[in-house]
Parts: structure tokens; sequence; C-alpha cells
């Protein structure tokens, strides 16, 4: 499975062989990495659902994976550099309207930088995504525009719920043409092999269109409702399926009549998809996927694994389909033995023993999980986090768990209820890790803001902040004498004093710290290691600190790679 998401998928776009950017209701745009069912990057600027993504590829004169555009109910486009990991810009203006928001994108020209977006008031813009700024906005329809495609030359149709479809050139944005004939708005638009423009509408039709005349070729009647799935076939014919009816359409438009009906699903279709090899996929609003041969009108293929609707598919080389849900997972199968090819174990980001046995554990889905101690058994499964969990820890002195998250907060559960006991929010950016002081019972956390803090669990209330790493802290120990250890990103660990009664920092030898580390390693190496065979399960370690290494002469080495600091 490709778990990350945890809202409805709504958007699958290729971008590259091995690639694939899916966009979602959760507000994030992630790229995941088809060969190991991995999530690459994880973008997360949006503070609405995403409603659109495209590929926009390379920057000018850049090799790789090239860049994404994104457009959501924030009245935001952003543009995403999936090789740097970071936001590049920002094309939205300050003046943006709230029924502004950009519905449909698209790539006119690859390689130019040019992208065209159309927006709920029926405007179309032109952005120069490598200059970061709009170039022109006309208005081309009376009402939303809902779909956006690209011709060769530098053409792009918009259609919209004015019934009207109409030509562009780009960069000019000047109006060439109207393809009008449908009597509701429109809802997808495609542009065949044979160059001609397939059009679906909410009046249940399906038109065909010469581009150079703008002229319907043939019309079929697919639902008096809507089409709610649309697919072309590699040789030019046509799947769909509408929302009141459980089969599947086959039609030659060219010659205007039905070629065949493939029925076997008992839930609304919401989703097709034409493969490379001439079968179909079909996806049903009860999560089950088939695959057919439209050549002898037959059933091949049957993938369950989704628990909610299918909201996409996407038809990869090599015989893989990409399946997507309402319920935010993506799951990619091998069609031809109907095999789901990527794990279905969730990515585990923390874990603690409770003192009963049982297990809580924290994942990439921003749930924690209670289990039996033989793992055979969720007890629970808690919500509360809007990120990642990173760590969790059992707090001996109110019988609670803390659990830290990518969201920069810190929760206190009470076990039995599974209920939030309290809040700790003063870390500016995501908690990395947490630790229990054996001897005061406070407990200590973590995070890519740089700092270590010190909180008293019962009170909710934080005792002290220490700054002393230039970037963020992506480990923190408790070490048998008391000693607190902390690595960062900026390359040094650091190890800081503790005292019960004072907050005086204690001057301590790095040698003797160095030393005591590598021995407390040692000894709980196996341990650990141990511990993760018999588990059985995935870490994925948010963060790491270079490791300590002993010098033959029993010194440290450059002072300038340790710091001494103190708290209590």
């Amino acid at each position: 499975c490709l778990r990350g998401h945890t809202a409805s998928v709504n958007i699958l776009v290729q971008v590259s062989e091995t690639l694939l950017a899916s966009g979602s209701a959760d507000r994030t745009v992630r790229v995941w990495d088809l060969s190991t069912g991995e999530s690459l990057r994880r973008f997360a600027g949006h503070r609405g659902k995403v409603l659109a993504v495209v590929a926009l590829g390379g920057r000018s004169g850049k090799a790789g994976a090239g860049c994404l555009v994104s457009s959501s109910t924030d009245l935001t486009v952003r543009v995403w550099d999936i090789d740097l990991d970071c936001q590049l810009s920002v094309l939205s203006s300050p003046d943006t309207r709230p029924n502004e928001y950009i519905t449909a994108l698209t790539v006119p020209c690859t390689g130019t930088g040019f992208l065209v977006g159309g927006s709920y008031d029926g405007c179309l813009r032109l952005w120069d995504t490598n200059a970061h700024k709009e170039l022109r906005r006309v208005s081309g329809h009376d009402k939303a525009i809902t779909c956006l495609t690209a011709l060769p030359g530098g053409l792009v149709v918009s259609g919209g719920r004015d019934r009207l479809m109409k030509l562009w050139g780009v960069p000019s944005m000047q109006e060439m043409g109207v393809f009008k004939g449908h009597t509701a708005g429109l809802s997808a638009l495609s542009v065949l092999p044979s160059g001609r423009l397939l059009s679906a509408a909410q009046d249940g039709k399906l038109k065909l269109w010469e581009v150079a005349t703008r002229k319907q070729v043939a019309t079929l009647t697919i639902d008096p409702q809507l089409v709610s799935a649309l697919s072309a076939h590699p040789e030019g014919h046509i799947f769909a399926a509408g929302p009141s009816s459980f089969d599947i359409q086959f039609w030659d438009l060219e010659a205007k009549n039905e070629i065949a009906t493939l029925a076997g699903h008992t839930a609304a279709i919401t989703a097709l998809e034409a493969l490379p090899n001439g079968w179909i996929a079909s996806g049903c609003a009860d999560g089950i996927v088939k695959v057919w041969d439209p050549e002898f009108r037959r059933e091949v293929g049957h993938l369950v694994g989704h628990s909610g609707a299918i909201t996409g598919l996407f038809a990869m080389t090599g015989g893989r389909l990409v399946t997507a849900s309402a319920c935010g997972v993506m799951q990619i199968w091998d069609v031809d033995d109907c095999r789901l090819l990527s794990t279905t174990q969730r990515v585990l980001t923390a874990l603690a023993i409770l003192p009963d046995g049982r297990i809580a554990s924290g994942s990439d889905d921003q749930y924690i999980r209670i289990w039996s101690a033989d793992w055979t058994a969720e007890v629970a499964r808690i919500p509360g986090h809007a990120d990642h969990i990173t760590s969790l820890v059992y707090l001996p002195s109110c019988d609670r768990l803390a659990s830290g998250s990518r969201d920069g907060n810190i929760t206190l559960w009470d076990l039995g209820t599974f209920s939030i006991f309290g809040s700790l929010k003063s870390h500016s950016g995501p908690v990395t890790a947490l630790a229990i002081d054996p001897e005061t019972e406070q407990l200590l956390s973590a995070s890519a803001d740089g700092t270590l803090r010190v909180w008293d669990p019962l009170q909710c209330q934080e005792i002290v902040v220490l700054a002393g790493h230039v970037s963020g802290l992506t480990a923190l120990a408790i070490l048998p004498n008391g000693w607190i250890a902390t690595g960062s990103r900026d390359k040094l660990v650091k190890i800081w004093t503790h005292t019960k009664s004072s907050m005086m920092a204690r001057p301590v030898s790095r040698s003797t710290a160095v030393s005591t580390t590598l021995e407390t390693l040692r000894d709980r190496a196996p341990k650990i290691k141990a511990a993760a065979e018999a588990l059985d399960v995935t870490m994925t370690l948010l963060g790491s600190a270079p490791a300590l290494t002993e010098d033959p002469e029993g010194e440290s080495g450059d002072v300038s790679k340790s710091a001494i600091g103190g708290f209590s």
C-alpha cells in the first residue's frame, strides 16, 4: 500500500516512469516511488484541500524529476521542486477573492514554464513559473471552469459549467473558437491519439470533436444524469459509466455504436482506466477494482484491498496498476496475476511498551494504536495529531502516554479512556524525540526548532528551555549517570549535566562523556537488535546524529565537536 494520505486521494499524475504524484483532501501533495512504494516527498503548504496537480517538468537548464504545481481551496497555486524537496513559489495575488480558487491546471508547452489555470469565477490565468509571476488574466466563461486540456501547438481548451468549450492560444490567451453542443456543464476533456477532442458533460453525453473546425463528429448518450467515469481504449474505443448504472459501456465512437456491456459490479462505478495491453480496469464505490478483457467480454481480475470508494486508477508500464481510494490509501498491483506488489505493512514511526505488556505504536497516518502484547489485536486507535507521530513515551508518574508529532505538539493521553489529559504546545517545529528522566520523572522533548524542553507532566507546565544547537534536534537520550545527550542536524552531539536541586551548569570531562556513551551503546546494542527482530516491525528513522568514535589515546578529539551545558 502507498500509505500516507489521511483523506480522499483526488488526483493522480504521472511524473516519470517510476514516480507518481497524488493530491488529497488532507491538504498535501505526495510523490511516490512506484518501484518501492515509498513516499519520497510530502508537500504540506496548502491550507485547504488540493483541487488540481500537474507535472511541470524540469526547470530551465536543470536535470532531475522537475517540479509539480498544485492548486487548492485556500486560493493559492504552489510550485514544488521535487529534487530539492521544497516550495519554490506561490502563484497567487494578494487581492484574490473567495471565488477565484483554481479548479483546473494544464501545462500547454513543456519546457517553456507556462502554466494555465481555470478558476471558479470563470477566468483563465497564464503564469510564467520561471519568473514566478502572472502574465495574463482573461474572462473566459460565465460560470466556473471545470476542466482544461492542452493541445499540440500551444493551444488550450477550457470547459465550464456554462456548457461551453473554448479554444485558446498561448501565450496570447486569445480566444480562437467555441465548441457548442452540450446542454449541461462540462466535466472532463481528453485528447485522443487521433488528435480529436473528447468531452464529457453532466448532460450524460460524450462528444467527439474536430479541433480545427470545432465540429461534432459523434455524440453518445451514456447516462441521463451524468458521466461518472470515462477512459479511452488504446485502439480508439471509449469506456464509460454513469452513477445510476453498475455496468460499463464499451463504445466505438467513430461508428456511433455500442460494442458491449461489461456487467459485474454491485455498486456505482467511480473510475475507469484503459490498460496498455487492451484490458480495462474499473473501480467501484464499494472499494473493489475489476479488470476486464473487452475483446472476450469477460472479467479477468478482481482486486480487493480498499475499504473506501475507488477515487482514481492509473496504469503504469510493466503491467502495474495504481489504485486510490477515499480512505486515503493507494496500492500498486500486478494486473496479470492480480497480486499486490507493495507491502501492506503500515510504516511505524514510534513505539512504547506499556506496563501491562501492551504496545503503543505511532505511524505516518497520524494515529496512535494500542496493541495486545503479542501484536495480534488492535485494542484502540487514537486520533489527535495533525501530522506524523514521531515519538511515544510512557509516563510512570501519572500512568499516561505522551506522544510527539511533526505538528509540533506533545499530547498526554489517559490510558484508561484514551482521551486527552493535556497538551504541551511550546515548540515551533516538529517534535523529534521524547524521553523521561528517571530521577525527576520530568518529560524531555527535542524538536526541529533546535530546542530541548523540560516539562512537568503532572501540571502540564514547561520548566525550562535549553538552546545550544544551531540546527534542529534529531535525537535524545538519558545516560545511566543522569546526563542528557542530544543529537542535531548541525552534526554535533551535546552532553548536558543534570542535578535535581540546581539549575547551574556543571563542567563535565568530554573524554569521560564520550567513553560513557560508547560503553552504554555497546551494552545496549544487542538488546535493541534482539527486541527489533522479535517485534518484526519496520521503523522509520526520523533523524540521526553522527556516531561517536573513541579516540585511541583516550581523548575526544576536536573539542569543538562537543559541548557541555546543564539543567535541572
